[in-house]
């Protein structure tokens, strides 16, 4: 069964109220047993599903049927043969439009608790360095993703953090269902790199330079996406082409806010 067979599947008992029950779907690890599936199978599935709004994975509290009428819903999934994987380029366009920007808003509007937790994320990921552990490479990723979302939480706009949400829980479960085996993941290949680039951007942040940390954020996603393109090839996953026309040239960028940070 595919990916994209699972989640019609699902879609449709959910539809027919064949399964969850007060608006609650069964656990990952339930599902994959009623479905005699994988578990990451089951996960690609879901995201699927959430991507397209019909369920919420509101972390460990489980997995929950959003409240909407279906005819509101549309499904396109026959042409979504490949998805989630092939939406990691849309991920990143989102990502440059929404970071950046947040990075700015940030630069004036942070507040010293905001400097405390980010300072934290810096800190745990640095301890990681030297760390020879199973878990560095999930951890790392976790500290990562952490440190994004708090970026456009100190933006102090709620419905900016809402819609990055959603996108870094796309970035993350599809970074989640690469195959580990044949090479490691972003963190665990480039960990000091991206602290240094993370260090930078809130340097920026707490010096209150607005186009300094709109540069770094915006340098920083664009080399994140160099790194998981060339990543994914060298997994023999040919899907990740980065997006063109829809970026702003980093020329153009830089020019536009004054910065040169290469």
């Amino acid at each position: 069964m595919t990916r994209r067979e699972l989640a019609i599947d699902l879609y449709n008992q959910i539809k027919e109220n064949k399964i969850g029950h007060n608006g609650k779907l069964p656990s990952e690890r339930e599902l994959a047993s009623l479905f005699n599936v994988p578990r990451p199978l089951i996960r690609e599935a879901l995201a699927i599903l959430e991507a397209f709004g019909i369920i919420e994975v509101r972390g460990r509290q489980g997995i929950f049927i959003k409240e909407k009428t279906w005819s509101e819903i549309t499904l396109p999934l026959s042409f979504l043969a490949d998805w989630p994987l092939d939406i990691l380029p849309q991920v990143f366009e989102a990502r440059t439009i929404i970071e950046p920007k947040a990075a700015a808003l940030a630069a004036i509007r942070h507040t010293e608790s905001d400097i405390e937790k980010l300072s934290e994320t810096l800190n745990q990921m640095e301890e990681l360095f030297e760390k020879e552990i199973p878990e560095k490479a999930s951890l790392g990723e976790k500290w990562n993703s952490i440190f994004h979302i708090l970026i456009v939480s100190t933006a102090h706009n709620d419905v900016l953090s809402r819609i990055h949400e959603g996108v870094m829980r796309l970035y993350e479960r599809n970074v989640s269902s690469f195959p580990k085996e044949n090479a490691p993941m972003p963190f665990e290949k480039w960990p000091k790199e991206i602290w240094t680039e993370h260090s930078g951007i809130v340097d920026a942040i707490v010096a209150g330079d607005e186009s300094e940390a709109e540069a770094r954020a915006y340098r920083h996603v664009l080399t994140s996406q160099e790194r998981i393109f060339r990543l994914t090839w060298s997994l023999g996953l040919r899907f990740f082409k980065p997006l063109t026309g829809g970026h702003l040239k980093e020329e153009k960028f830089n020019a536009r806010t004054g910065k040169d940070i290469s």
